[in-house]
């Protein structure tokens, strides 16, 4: 399908909108109007436009440039870096989903309604979980025991009656996800201490192999929290884990992981719903999120 180009205005006559990390973001009115004219006309996210234009309105959404006149801006778009890979991201801090347009547009004023539209979308899952934790939970409870019963199974090989293990397992994450990024070495101890109890006689793998995957799935962890770096660097180590993490998206929802390389997954279930978004932008439970959130 031929996606719509959105014209966008051009980076002038811009005010500063929000500062992150010493970064400014710079937007304007116009700029929101046209974002959400974009995000209306999207056949991704069409559906959830009204809540979309709330959130914007509310300063919730901020859809904004990096560079703030119209030189800045041309030169960004010859000399790229490594951040304009980034087309938006949740702020912990602020909570407020920051959407760099600057990053999808052309030279030419034009940017993609599905990407601005996809990419906003997935964001958003982060703040409905940071903004509304239990009411995300409530939400997406069916979804996640879905993706993790499919997860674990195929991980640990599992059999027999799984339900409550895969529960308790999805609350415990839950627990560490609503601390933010604020994880200890006993933190990942206790991690291993309880998947072993919930799984270790639930396994159909010997002993060896059992300790051997929850090793890896906890150094996984480890690394993504302190040095994604070097979680890339000795991706073969995990080769099965991202595997698993990869196949439970289709074995669950019916389709592939097309969007990101799966890993936070195994710290964070608002990241199974930010796929899903992406994935199935007109499943319901995504739309009872945006609901919750607008």
């Amino acid at each position: 399908m031929t996606q719509i180009k959105e014209l966008f205005a051009p980076p002038i006559g811009l005010e500063p909108a929000i500062n992150i990390g010493g970064t400014t973001f710079y937007s304007s009115d116009k700029l929101k109007n046209n974002f959400n004219i974009a995000f209306s006309k999207s056949s991704k996210g069409r559906d959830v436009a009204p809540d979309v234009i709330k959130l914007v309105q509310q300063g919730i959404i901020i859809p904004c440039y990096k560079s703030k006149g119209l030189l800045s801006f041309m030169k960004k778009k010859f000399i790229k870096n490594v951040n304009d890979a980034i087309i938006a991201f949740y702020d912990l801090d602020t909570k407020k989903v920051i959407v760099t347009i600057d990053n999808e547009i052309t030279m030419f004023g034009t940017a993609s309604n599905n990407n601005l539209a996809s990419t906003t979308m997935h964001e958003c899952m982060h703040l409905a979980s940071s903004r509304h934790f239990a009411g995300f939970i409530r939400t997406f409870f069916r979804n996640l025991m879905l993706y993790y019963t499919e997860f674990f199974t195929d991980y640990f090989k599992l059999n027999g009656d799984i339900d409550k293990n895969i529960s308790n397992v999805i609350r415990y994450i839950a627990t560490y996800e609503r601390k933010g990024p604020r994880y200890a070495n006993k933190d990942l101890k206790n991690y291993y201490d309880f998947l072993n109890t919930e799984f270790g006689n639930k396994t159909q793998l010997n002993e060896r192999d059992f300790v051997e995957r929850l090793t890896n799935l906890i150094v996984a962890c480890k690394l993504l929290i302190v040095s994604f770096g070097s979680l890339g660097a000795n991706i073969r180590r995990f080769s099965m884990l991202i595997t698993s993490l990869n196949n439970a998206y289709f074995n669950a929802f019916g389709e592939k992981n097309k969007y990101s390389m799966p890993i936070q997954e195994l710290i964070s279930l608002s990241e199974v719903a930010c796929i899903l978004a992406e994935m199935k932008p007109n499943d319901k439970s995504i739309k009872q999120l945006f609901k919750l959130i607008s």
